[in-house]
C-alpha cells in the first residue's frame, strides 16, 4: 500500500498545489481519488507514483503497482502488444466505439500480484451509466487492493478519500453542475 508521496522537483513544479515547494500527499487503504481542475497535477501524481525513481513513495510493503493510462485503456491506440491481454484487447477493441472498448478494457484487466491499482480518467469516453458501471467495479477493486484515481467525474467521487489538487475543486464542481443543470427545461 502507498502511504504518501514527496513528489521530487520536477513533479513538484507540476503539481499546481505544491509550485515549487516539496509537499507530501497522503493515501489512505481503498478508494482514493484524486481531483482538481484540469493542469493541477492529477495525471502527474500517478505518473510519479508508478514511474518516477527519484520521487519518495512511502510504503508499507514492497507492493506491485499497475498503472493504467487514458492511452492503455485504449484498444484502439495502435502499435505493438506487450501481453497476450493486450493482444486480445486490442482484437476486441475493433469491434467498438472508443467510450465501449475503454468498458470493455477496465471490466476485463487481469490482475497478477499488484497490491495498487492506479488509473487515469477512467471516465474518459463514458456516458452515465458506464460511468456507473466503472465507478462501482473500482469500489469493489478497492476491497482487495488500493485504487488512486485521478478524475474531473463527480461520479467517480462518491466514497473515496478526496485528494484535492485544486481549491475546493469539489465545492465548485458540484455548484458548476447545478448551474449546467439549470439551464435545461423539464424533461418529459
Amino acid at each position: 500500500m502507498i502511504n504518501s508521496i514527496r513528489p521530487c522537483f520536477n513533479h513538484s513544479i507540476r503539481v499546481r498545489k505544491f509550485g515549487a515547494g516539496r509537499g507530501r500527499i497522503h493515501f489512505r487503504p481503498g478508494y482514493n481519488v484524486l481531483i482538481g481542475p484540469n493542469g493541477s497535477g492529477k495525471s502527474t501524481v500517478l505518473e510519479a507514483l508508478a514511474l518516477c525513481p527519484l520521487c519518495t513513495v512511502d510504503r508499507t510493503d514492497n507492493d506491485e503497482t499497475k498503472y493504467v493510462t487514458t492511452e492503455t485503456l485504449n484498444p484502439l491506440v495502435g502499435g505493438t502488444f506487450s501481453t497476450r491481454e493486450d493482444m486480445i484487447q486490442g482484437i476486441r477493441g475493433l469491434f467498438h466505439s472508443h467510450g465501449e472498448g475503454v468498458l470493455d478494457s477496465i471490466k476485463h484487466q487481469s490482475h497478477g500480484n499488484e497490491t495498487v491499482v492506479l488509473i487515469d480518467s477512467p471516465e474518459t469516453g463514458q456516458d452515465m451509466e458506464n460511468s456507473e458501471q466503472i465507478y462501482e467495479g473500482l469500489v469493489r477493486m478497492a476491497t482487495k487492493y488500493q485504487v488512486i484515481v485521478a478524475t474531473n467525474s463527480l461520479v467517480f467521487m462518491r466514497t473515496g478519500n478526496l485528494i484535492d489538487l485544486g481549491e475546493d475543486s469539489l465545492p465548485r464542481l458540484v455548484k458548476a453542475t447545478r448551474e449546467l443543470a439549470t439551464g435545461f427545461g423539464p424533461f418529459r
